[in-house]
């Protein structure tokens, strides 16, 4: 096995302990206990210690990274809060004083202002989903 193998198959063990949270029904964040995470997930976030952690919606487990430091780009789904709400969409793009976003599936384009993208409270970007950790 060659040396750039080794340290590969090496970071594929390697876990790291992240914070973690539940969605209640009513809405509300509820901690529940840090979940393993695969470092090679999280290893490119700064500080990703700080910056990830693992939000579960009913029986999905999202793995959230918080912007910033991480940067919003095209095609990335953002995970927010309004009124109340979580929901997601997925950035398009920024034209001028314009965001383009769609839902996740990308059916449905909406364009925003760059002022009420802005006051959106924003929590992260999603860098997986999955169904279970």
């Amino acid at each position: 096995m060659s040396q750039s193998q080794q340290k590969s198959s090496h970071n594929e063990d390697l876990k790291i302990y992240l914070k973690a949270y539940e969605i209640l029904e009513n809405g509300q964040l509820k901690s529940i206990d840090e979940v393993p995470t695969n470092i090679l997930l999280v290893e490119n976030v700064d500080n990703f210690k700080e910056n990830t952690f693992w939000l579960k919606i009913k029986n999905l487990w999202i793995l959230v990274g918080k912007v910033p430091p991480l940067r919003i780009e095209p095609m990335d789904i953002i995970l927010f809060k309004e009124k109340g709400k979580w929901g997601m969409f997925r950035f398009v793009e920024k034209k001028e004083k314009t965001v383009i976003l769609s839902d996740v599936k990308g059916h449905k384009k909406t364009k925003v202002k760059e002022e009420d993208f802005i006051s959106i409270n924003i929590l992260g970007k999603v860098v997986r989903i999955q169904d279970r950790v």
